[in-house]
């Protein structure tokens, strides 16, 4: 008798019916006596280990045939049997054969009972589960790939539902909206937009829907909750599953297969929109300045042409000719120079002012007293001129002419008619008679105010010292500008 001939008569269930069904069983089934010597073996048991399907085991020592197994499952043995509990393992553990082959067994194994009800030996059920661990191990990696990648990206990376709500979200898209993940999951995506940009983003959207366009991208202004300006750029493309073969009518992969989910990968570009504005603003007032520049260097030329053939027409003697038409040159370079710093945008009246007058060493004999008042290029250099011929006409004949003169210099704004209203009041200087004749200086101040200031001029040639009323209408408003104070805007 062979040595498991007891054990294998032992066996509950050793009828040839069951004997059969055993052998054809579609998984791998071994039966065991007490010393693990086979009773019976599913040929899938066999073929499963790469074994003959008609190789005899009945007898055999299972670990005579296997001496690979691992002390691990032999001590799970050994309790099974000596403790009648049940084992197994779902998941798969991994198995190195005597070749060296490295598969994936899915186990359970339990105490078969004789009739007295004593452990007769163990049963183990096998199943190779080595392809569907293989796959389940390279989606694994491949959702680690994926998750590393959509999780660490630099740019915001979102998967948005069909009715455009968020359904997962990177950090950097964390980042660029401002907000938590818990504030942004299942929030829909046009409620972040600014309103101006969700009638072309739902077109969008819809075209994507619709199969019209695999993909998209747009710029959108950002409702950013620090109350920024902001923008991004984003690319977004749809995902459609594939068809399960057999599920319905259509050809080929994704035939007539609904859309899943759509991929939204978006960057902040707040900084280059800012950098563009920029750039717009600043070619904007560089033509601006350019046209401004041109303008004013034909006014300043026929301005010089008017000063030259006046000073000329009017004064006899060659060298006092010069020094009138250099000294009225003089305060036009200063205007100029005024405007220039600021880069022709325009110019602070009182700055006008102390421009015009510090070549005269007016500063101890003179009082100016106003508002700030913006005036623009063409006001400056004409103020500039009328404040030099001013200037130059009391340093010859009035109140400069003596060391006791004195010279106040007042205006006010009317900032609703833009009105400005200056006086130039001189006294202490030598008696004042009316001139027999209109000279070149009142000419000059009355036909720049009228000309460039739409304003006009007065006179009054007082015994105690001239006084020069001089109204004008700003042609612009005066700048908003809070260095100016209350008269700036």
């Amino acid at each position: 008798m062979s040595p498991g001939a007891n054990e294998d008569a032992a066996f509950p269930s050793a009828s040839p019916s069951v004997a059969v069904a055993l052998q054809h069983a579609p998984m791998g089934i071994a039966i065991f006596d007490r010393q693990m010597r086979y009773l019976a073996a599913s040929r899938r048991y066999l073929t499963d280990q790469d074994l003959p399907a008609d190789l005899p085991l009945i007898g055999r020592l299972h670990y005579e045939v296997f001496p690979e197994i691992p002390q691990v499952w032999r001590d799970m043995h050994a309790r099974v049997l000596a403790e009648g509990i049940e084992l197994r393992e779902d998941e798969g553990d991994r198995f190195v054969d005597r070749n060296g082959k490295v598969d994936w067994i899915r186990w359970s194994m339990a105490p078969w009972r004789t009739d007295d009800g004593a452990i007769g030996g163990l049963v183990l059920y096998t199943e190779v589960v080595t392809s569907a661990i293989a796959a389940r191990m390279k989606l694994e990696a491949a959702e680690a790939r994926y998750r590393a990648v959509f999780d660490h990206a630099a740019m915001g990376v979102a998967r948005v539902s069909l009715d455009g709500r968020l359904l997962e979200v990177n950090d950097s898209f964390c980042e660029i909206f401002g907000r938590e993940r818990a504030a942004l999951l299942d929030v829909e995506m046009k409620t972040l937009v600014r309103p101006v940009d969700i009638a072309a983003a739902i077109r969008d959207s819809q075209a994507l829907h619709a199969g019209e366009i695999d993909t998209y991208s747009a710029e959108r202004r950002l409702i950013d909750p620090g109350g920024r300006e902001a923008w991004l750029h984003l690319t977004a493309s749809i995902v459609r599953p594939t068809r399960r073969e057999g599920s319905g009518d259509g050809v080929g992969p994704g035939a007539g297969a609904k859309p899943g989910h759509m991929v939204l990968i978006v960057s902040d570009i707040t900084a280059r929109k800012q950098a563009e504005s920029e750039q717009q603003s600043y070619q904007d007032k560089l033509r601006l300045l350019i046209n401004e520049l041109n303008h004013r260097v034909k006014n300043t030329l026929a301005t010089v042409q008017s000063i030259a053939a006046q000073t000329l027409r009017n004064e006899r003697d060659p060298l006092a000719a010069f020094e009138k038409f250099e000294s009225r040159l003089l305060g036009l370079s200063q205007a100029h120079d005024v405007l220039t710093r600021e880069s022709w945008n325009g110019a602070d009246l009182r700055e006008v002012a102390e421009q015009a007058l510090a070549p005269f060493e007016a500063a101890a004999w003179t009082t100016i007293e106003g508002p700030p008042v913006w005036l623009a290029p063409g006001g400056a250099l004409t103020m500039a001129l009328i404040f030099h011929e001013l200037a130059t006409n009391a340093l010859k004949y009035g109140a400069l002419s003596t060391p006791g003169g004195r010279v106040a210099l007042a205006w006010n704004y009317d900032a609703g008619a833009r009105t400005l209203s200056l006086s130039w009041t001189e006294s202490g200087g030598p008696p004042v008679a009316i001139p027999t004749r209109r000279g070149f200086g009142s000419r000059l101040i009355e036909r720049s105010l009228r000309g460039e200031l739409k304003g006009e001029a007065v006179m009054e040639f007082r015994p105690s010292g001239l006084v020069c009323r001089m109204e004008a209408r700003l042609s612009e408003p005066v700048k908003a500008d809070a260095t100016l104070g209350p008269g700036g805007g």
